[in-house]
């Protein structure tokens, strides 16, 4: 993925075009200042998986880095999964937020020096999150038909999409030039493998 094919809040900059380097520029005050940053390219569902990280290169003030998904037209002022038609993996609580209305405890913190994944598995219809190559899981709320806790069903197209709050954040987008920290070629093939034993 190129720079090009971002869109981003307006306190988001991409400074290094080919490593996908992003630093939030904005003053850090309150949520009036947060700004995400996703793909313009909807996740095609026919891939079966898909997956990215972030790197933190630095946390910041605050820690507030978030990982996840989003529809089109999601605002770009907010974090992810404090927007509608949204979700996100915070890494100053280790909560997930989904839609602005719901939240629950999910996994452990992350910052500075930490990788943070975000993937769909389109087979069993489940977003996941690794931390430093292992897979967290899912959230209990996380599953396509059951998105939150009331039946709020996904209904087109997701992009991926992260964000930031505070003065200092900085993270590196992999999209997949570059080798993954989690095994995604095993978690594949695992996927894949119950997909066709399904069919049979």
């Amino acid at each position: 993925m190129q720079s090009e094919e971002l869109s981003s809040g307006p306190y988001i900059t991409v400074t290094d075009k080919n490593n996908l380097k992003l630093e939030y520029n904005g003053p850090g005050i309150d949520f009036l200042d947060e700004a995400s940053i996703r793909a313009n390219n909807p996740i095609p569902p026919e891939v079966g998986l898909f997956y990215f990280e972030i790197t933190v290169l630095n946390s910041g003030e605050d820690g507030c880095i978030v990982i996840g998904f989003c529809k089109s037209g999601v605002r770009l002022n907010l974090l992810p999964g404090w927007v509608s038609d949204s979700i996100g993996y915070h890494g100053d609580d280790g909560y997930i937020y989904c839609d602005d209305i719901y939240r629950a405890m999910f996994g452990p913190c992350y910052s500075t020096g930490d990788t943070v994944g975000c993937g769909i598995n389109f087979f069993n219809m489940e977003i996941f999150f690794t931390k430093n190559g292992i897979n967290i899981g899912k959230g209990e709320f996380i599953h396509f038909e059951t998105y939150s806790y009331d039946n709020y069903e996904i209904v087109g197209e997701m992009y991926p999409m992260c964000g930031m709050s505070k003065n200092g954040e900085c993270t590196v987008a992999n999209f997949g030039m570059k080798p993954f920290m989690f095994d995604i070629d095993n978690y594949a093939e695992v996927i894949f493998t119950g997909a066709e034993l399904k069919k049979t």
